[in-house]
């Protein structure tokens, strides 16, 4: 296609016994897998979508490393269950190699499909229901060791810190190498953007508060360099975390005044102009999920009132917040 951008997925060295491999998503954008190298063999972290594409490059980028993925890849770290992270788990798992994943991503993670009729509920098109999306459930093997916030880790020549840090999803668990002053940051923590919190089915979770807490758990570490799940390593943790907060208040603040003019669906709240860029053709439900996360959190704050009725379920400041100057 013109004008579409080109990637590298060449392995980029990190130290000698760690590298990163850039891994293509289905519009080409990276997604990156992590491996470290011990004298068993090599240990993942994370391991791309499981389309042939995705683990082809994968393969070969552990072949131009100088090793083999049937014969030397010994185990896979999921840092989140979603799809494009747990690729390689059942080749890996098939060749008897370790599976480790937080004990909530294993139990509380795997229902990430859409309930529409909800998000109909919420101002969701009818038309809308019937585009299909790439963000459904992935399969993946139950691990052979399941993560606790602090637990500790060898995993190749890294020896990791759990740092367990909900919000994009139930068990995301970041990893620290204190030695080294590495952060592994899957999803969690990106160069450019705040993490994807959404609800996708009516719950009573409130995962922005949880996404929040896991910013403000990260600020205290001692790291220098941050390796994101998506894009390259990058420094300036603490000012990263900083941005994010200030982005995610700027977006709430957006809402609260757009409400200001009277009770709004969560579909309608999408023309705020701070929530535009969620308007992507990834699908229309999954941009409503990300807004309605951030209603979720208004209202456990006390910002913000639900108006149901038989039909439709729109949100509104709450009474004192509309009557203060």
């Amino acid at each position: 296609m013109a004008g579409q951008k080109q990637f590298s997925y060449e392995p980029e060295k990190l130290a000698d016994d760690l590298y990163g491999i850039p891994l293509p998503l289905h519009d080409g954008s990276p997604v990156n897998a992590y491996v470290a190298i011990d004298e068993a063999g090599l240990w993942l972290v994370d391991g791309g979508l499981g389309d042939e594409r995705c683990q082809a490059v994968l393969r070969r980028g552990i072949e131009s490393l100088g090793y083999a993925f049937d014969k030397d890849v010994r185990g896979l770290l999921i840092t989140h269950g979603h799809n494009d992270h747990v690729g390689a788990a059942e080749a890996i798992a098939a060749q008897g190699g370790e599976i480790l994943a937080h004990r909530l991503e294993w139990t509380a993670s795997h229902n990430l499909a859409f309930d529409e009729s909800w998000l109909h509920k919420h101002g969701l098109p009818a038309e809308s229901l019937t585009r299909t999306d790439r963000w459904r459930p992935a399969a993946w093997p139950q691990p052979s060791r399941l993560l606790e916030d602090g637990d500790c880790v060898r995993w190749g020549g890294l020896n990791l810190e759990v740092v367990w840090c909900p919000g994009h999803t139930p068990g995301l668990v970041c990893l620290l190498e204190r030695d080294r002053r590495l952060l592994f940051t899957t999803d969690h923590v990106m160069r450019r953007a705040p993490a994807p919190v959404s609800i996708r089915y009516d719950a009573s979770t409130d995962p922005l508060s949880d996404y929040l807490h896991s910013v403000r758990k990260l600020a205290p570490l001692p790291v220098q360099t941050v390796l994101p799940g998506h894009g390259r390593p990058f420094h300036g943790l603490s000012q990263r975390l900083a941005h994010i907060e200030t982005e995610i208040q700027h977006q709430l603040d957006e809402i609260t005044e757009h409400l200001r003019t009277g009770p709004a669906t969560a579909y309608e709240l999408l023309s705020v102009k701070a929530l535009r860029d969620h308007r992507r053709p990834i699908a229309s439900r999954y941009a409503v999920s990300l807004v309605l996360a951030r209603l979720r959190y208004l209202e456990s704050i006390g910002l913000v009132e639900r108006v149901e009725s038989q039909d439709l379920i729109r949100y509104a400041l709450a009474h004192g917040e509309l009557h203060e100057e």
